[in-house]
């Protein structure tokens, strides 16, 4: 299956919105929840690993024993080693649909600068979803 770059974008901004309008000073102690009702890895570990690059906030475990924990590496996709504090419920695992989860914690309402990466074919962009590792 496909996902168009349209719907992963709007949940980047969606999750960095979400993440913008907390307080890391809350009584609440900033927390925000980014579950989608999907396991294609472009709409969960690209999108959370996209917040981690560009938010001073941090994963916090789920608090749950059931669900598979999200990936930090798949295929040639390198991502933030703290992503296995998500979790991945399947339909042929856990008897019910298919969705993802994550907990991040504010650590600062101050916003990172996106780094600046070199593609493999030296054309210049801003970091990226998922490290590819050559």
């Amino acid at each position: 299956a496909v996902v168009s770059t349209q719907s992963t974008g709007a949940q980047k901004r969606l999750l960095l919105a979400a993440i913008d309008s907390c307080d890391h000073n809350s009584k609440t102690g900033g927390v925000v929840v980014y579950s989608t009702c999907s396991v294609m890895v472009q709409e969960n570990e690209w999108v959370v690993d996209y917040a981690l690059k560009r938010r001073n906030v941090k994963l916090l475990p789920l608090g749950v024993d059931i669900g598979k924990d999200g990936f930090s590496r798949i295929n040639k996709y390198r991502f933030d080693s703290s992503l296995s504090l998500t979790k991945r419920y399947y339909p042929h695992t856990h008897n019910m649909d298919g969705f993802f989860v994550a907990k991040f914690q504010k650590l600062s309402n101050i916003v990172k600068e996106p780094k600046e990466v070199f593609r493999s074919d030296g054309e210049s962009e801003e970091e990226g979803v998922g490290d590819v590792m050559e």
